[in-house]
């Protein structure tokens, strides 16, 4: 019980807590932004992010594995992937608006299916994986508890990531158009 309140076990599990919340934002932000602009559930939200992993991986072996490689693989993904999400939205998406949610259900489930396999068709089904960027790859101590370069990366671009959507929302005429429209 007492090494439950030894602050080194607390600090490293915060470290560990804050890095998965963080995470876990970051994807649930976008299916958030998703919904409160579209009225729409989206189920193939996930297929979108394992679609950006994989450019990721593929922009990371023509790049190579540095930091600019990784942070450029990064970037060619995220807009690869808006550009596919616009695509699936005006042609797609677009016709569902006025169905009800169960059919919305199903057909972005019907998308989970069909970038699942279109996924395997094109990278396979064995398992790929990047490496941190040299800039992120290592750590330093802070009482004890070792703290990744990467996992701080992380707790910190979560809340650069929030306060970036209420901008867009908030401050921009596109945001406001957004939020009346949801009125």
């Amino acid at each position: 019980m007492s090494e439950l309140l030894d602050p080194t076990f607390l600090l490293g599990q915060l470290r560990s807590g804050l890095t998965t919340a963080m995470f876990l934002f970051l994807i649930a932000s976008g299916l958030s932004l998703i919904f409160g602009v579209l009225k729409i559930i989206n189920f193939a939200h996930g297929s979108l992010y394992m679609i950006g992993a994989y450019i990721s991986w593929n922009m990371t072996l023509i790049l190579g594995q540095t930091s600019l490689g990784f942070f450029g693989a990064v970037a060619v993904a995220s807009v690869s992937v808006a550009i596919l999400g616009g695509f699936v939205e005006r042609f797609l998406l677009r016709y569902m608006y006025q169905r009800e949610q169960l059919y919305q259900l199903l057909f972005t489930y019907a998308l989970v299916l069909i970038f699942a396999d279109a996924c395997k068709y094109i990278w396979g089904t064995q398992p790929h994986s990047v490496s941190r960027p040299p800039i992120l790859a290592g750590s330093f101590d802070l009482f004890g508890v070792r703290f990744p370069h990467y996992d701080l990366f992380i707790i910190f671009l979560g809340p650069l990531i929030a306060l970036g959507f209420w901008m867009l929302l908030n401050r921009t005429s596109f945001g406001r158009t957004i939020s009346r429209r949801r009125a």
